[in-house]
């Protein structure tokens, strides 16, 4: 579908509009088994209208070009009879400069999905009862056209989940992603750290109540980051649904945290150049050493507050792109020794909130969780959950690794790039 034509279109009749092309093209290789089950492909082609009018809204999806005149009549119709929207003041009119991507992806393009899990599968396979999981190549093309601004990007990735079960059938989980050919080597590297969890994880016990110091591999704190990050949209405070409403530069963290929204990081799928309204994306300080610091604003939501777009539009909704947890410069070797009593966890799953506001949660560690005792792996644990506050988390947290990791995965992860964190006094209750 052709943009210039769409927004001449749409924007005969109104005030402003915004128009967004997204274009995917993914291949997806899914294994399980310790052999591929389905190798798939599709191209996809979404448009996302926006228009506004005498202080109305009214935003729309299109899947094709014919749907374009009816759903656009219905449109209109709807301006004349909708009552104003307050809190939309108007697209961004500041003319944007983008920034020109740098990274180099052409070994991400010649990649072949079906021969990188192969090799992934039989490098795994001879140490393992099975393994499974899906690789997914995409790229991703963006166009953004409105009444002051337009831009198109280009975005190329690979994102690889693997689980490996060992001898008594107890899973453990790597995550991998990018967007650069420089760091392709880290498909090496998860299979190596698949292979030391299924050997830690043995035969697994069920574990114990009780206040833990616990280190949280890069995997499980991008799952805590990501629920954190968009509680810092101004849509999400002006809902109340978030623990940051009334804390702007108060202190929620130990010195040493620092957590970004970062799409300007090239080397990781959620990149963004533009947002959804045509403002130049920049990385944003939303908890600066563990104060916080900055909301995540699109041009209406920055204007109410009196200061500037962060570019996280979201027209309606400003939202995060890619999260950046800052390193420390601590080796995560010696963060383990220094344990006495506590537990490594891997990853987790089914994250739910009991009060937004607090940061109140609970969740399930799989895939690793490792008993600690005066500085040494004993065992492998199942059967608890992590009940908490992210607030305790922030401020019990006794170190930050520099080592880190780059993950994504389907459950509750956005592109994430995260060290390994060090909390006490954790919260462990019993899943069962």
């Amino acid at each position: 579908m052709d943009i210039d034509k769409i927004f001449s279109r749409v924007s005969m009749n109104v005030d402003q509009a915004a128009v967004k092309i997204v274009r995917t093209r993914v291949e997806q290789v899914r294994f399980s088994n310790n052999e591929i089950d389905i190798s798939n492909s599709w191209n996809t082609e979404g448009v996302s209208i926006f228009l506004a009018k005498d202080g109305k809204t009214f935003a729309f999806d299109l899947r094709n070009e014919e749907q374009l005149d009816r759903t656009l009549n219905f449109a209109e119709s709807a301006l004349r009879n909708i009552a104003k929207n307050n809190d939309f003041i108007s697209l961004n009119d500041r003319k944007q400069t983008y920034r020109k991507r740098k990274s180099n992806t052409v070994k991400l393009t010649e990649l072949n999905p079906e021969s990188t899990v192969n090799e992934f599968i039989d490098d795994v396979r001879p140490f393992v009862k099975r393994v499974g999981g899906v690789l997914y190549k995409k790229e991703i093309e963006n166009e953004v056209k409105t009444n002051f601004n337009e831009g198109r990007e280009n975005v190329k990735g690979i994102e690889l989940v693997a689980r490996a079960f060992n001898d008594y059938n107890f899973p453990a989980q790597v995550s991998f992603m990018t967007a650069s050919d420089s760091e392709l080597s880290g498909l090496e590297e998860s299979r190596s750290e698949l292979l030391d969890f299924t050997r830690k994880v043995g035969r697994s016990v069920e574990g114990k109540d009780g206040k833990y110091t616990v280190i949280f591999h890069p995997l499980c704190f991008a799952s805590i980051a990501s629920y954190t990050i968009p509680m810092a949209s101004a849509f999400q405070v002006d809902s109340g649904m978030s623990l940051f409403a009334g804390r702007m530069n108060q202190k929620i963290g130990v010195p040493e945290f620092t957590l970004y929204d970062d799409p300007t990081d090239e080397t990781s799928i959620g990149s963004r150049m533009l947002d959804d309204e045509g403002t130049s994306t920049r990385k944003t300080a939303v908890i600066e050493r563990g104060t916080v610091k900055n909301l995540l604003h699109n041009y209406s939501t920055a204007t109410k507050s009196g200061t500037e777009s962060t570019g996280n539009a979201g027209i309606i909704a400003p939202n995060p792109w890619q999260v950046l947890v800052e390193p420390g410069t601590e080796d995560v070797s010696d963060m383990i020794s220094s344990v006495k009593n506590g537990l490594y966890i891997v990853n987790t799953w089914y994250t739910r909130f009991q009060d937004y506001r607090e940061g109140v949660f609970s969740t399930i560690p799989r895939d690793g969780i490792f008993r600690i005792e005066n500085g040494e792996i004993k065992e492998s644990w199942s059967g608890i959950r992590i009940s908490d506050s992210l607030l305790n988390i922030f401020r019990n947290i006794q170190g930050i690794s520099r080592q880190t990791r780059k993950v994504k995965w389907w459950d509750e992860t956005l592109p994430t790039k995260s060290p390994f964190v060090e909390v006490s006094d954790v919260n462990i209750t019993k899943s069962k």
